[in-house]
């Protein structure tokens, strides 16, 4: 393929863009509205119903490896249009259940093996491929996806449950990710050189000093593989703070609308609110990802943990919230959204593009084996105290420890390990 005058890769970060806003606004925010009517409708407790959301992050711990290995040999195409055909299918078969026992085995055996890591494990692992000196920002846009999924999509997920219902939603959303993300999955190829172009739209240049440089910058970045990582601490660290990270993220958000009503905000007002939840996210990332580029990242995500735990803090313990102040404390907590694609940076800039979908999936498994137990720990808490501050209590210290571990990451080498 001969360079064009726009690079491809950015139709890339587009496409992955497109993708991770249904992700996110059709699968993790929106379960944030499905939670209460599906436990009405079917007559749980708030932990039961939680249930199937911790089931599909603990199937996650082994998804995820073998989705970033499936990515990095067959390529993230092929791997998201066969999770793409498998989500579809399994909102379709939600709208239908009539037990709690199919809404468990739908949920996590069809949806969640089709949407826990299958769609974002191969959109994060194509923009690493296609890029290298702006890789924050392109993450940082395709991360603005998430937010807009949940600023665009989740309120309108909301209005369908209220006038539909969240059977008929249920059934739209199936043939809503079948309709677009397949289409899109053709075009996400894996990596600039399998188009026959270079990195961040670079012109080959065959020059001795272009030549040498490149080498240098290849000995002092060298591409890890899976064995290599894990005998370095930093991996581990990293893997940690996200972990931690991911944890917090799953004591709200799936418990997001209920939170907010256990704070004095009606149900339908808590729905929009979600909306504003991911839309206020969206210039923090982008600020975040352009900062990414010109500072230490690590530090940058640990400066984020830090604000965000402010966030928690009056979420914790202000007994009574009106809407106003509850918009400032997402405004607060929105360095968390800008938080994720920087870790994901730093992963490819500290251990290499190569085998960026296998470390990244292992790094996927360890967030989800953290934080698997985080919806039903919420939802049990809630149960018991008619409460949630005992669950956002450990939230705040937990925050405090990630921007911790993020300031102290240190840098890896093929010669050092524990």
């Amino acid at each position: 393929m001969s360079k064009p005058k726009f690079f491809y890769g950015w139709w890339v970060v587009f496409i992955s863009f497109v993708v991770n806003a249904i992700l996110q606004g059709v699968f993790h925010w929106s379960m944030a509205v499905f939670f209460l009517p599906i436990s009405r409708d079917l007559g749980v407790s708030r932990a039961a119903a939680a249930l199937p959301v911790s089931i599909s992050r603990l199937t996650g711990v082994f998804q995820s490896p073998m989705f970033g290995t499936l990515t990095d040999r067959f390529g993230p195409s092929r791997v998201l249009f066969v999770c793409a055909l498998i989500a579809g299918l399994g909102f379709i078969l939600l709208s239908r259940i009539q037990t709690y026992n199919s809404y468990l085995l739908i949920f996590v055996g069809v949806i969640g093996l089709g949407m826990v890591s299958g769609f974002d494990a191969p959109t994060l692992a194509a923009v690493s491929k296609w890029f290298n000196r702006k890789r924050s920002i392109a993450l940082s846009l395709t991360a603005v996806g998430f937010a807009t999924g949940g600023t665009i999509i989740t309120p309108l997920v909301a209005l369908s449950v209220g006038t539909l219902g969240w059977r008929d939603t249920a059934l739209l959303l199936g043939i809503l990710i079948w309709l677009i993300v397949l289409p899109l999955a053709t075009r996400l190829f894996s990596s600039p050189e399998s188009q026959g172009l270079l990195p961040d739209g670079d012109e080959k240049a065959p020059s001795p000093s272009v030549i040498e440089r490149s080498q240098a910058i290849s000995q002092r970045k060298p591409d890890f593989n899976v064995l290599e990582a894990f005998k370095n601490r930093g991996y581990w660290q990293l893997g940690c703070t996200l972990g931690i990270r991911a944890f917090v993220f799953n004591i709200m958000m799936i418990h997001m609308v209920a939170i907010m009503k256990w704070k004095g905000i009606d149900e339908s007002t808590a729905g929009v609110l979600i909306g504003i939840f991911a839309f206020v996210g969206i210039p923090t990332a982008l600020f975040m990802g352009w900062l990414g580029d010109r500072m230490p990242k690590h530090k940058l995500v640990s400066i984020g943990d830090a604000i965000a735990s402010l966030a928690l803090i009056q979420l914790t313990f202000v007994r009574i919230i009106p809407v106003w102040w509850m918009i400032s404390i997402f405004i607060l907590w929105s360095p968390n959204q800008g938080n994720w694609p920087l870790s994901w940076s730093i992963l490819a800039e500290r251990f290499g593009r190569k085998n960026f979908g296998a470390l990244r999936g292992y790094l996927v498994a360890t967030m989800q084996l953290f934080s698997f137990t985080a919806p039903l720990f919420s939802g049990w808490i809630f149960d018991q105290t008619q409460s949630y501050q005992w669950a956002l209590i450990p939230a705040v210290f937990l925050t405090c420890i990630a921007s911790i571990l993020s300031w102290t990451l240190p840098k890896p080498s093929l010669n050092t390990r524990f």
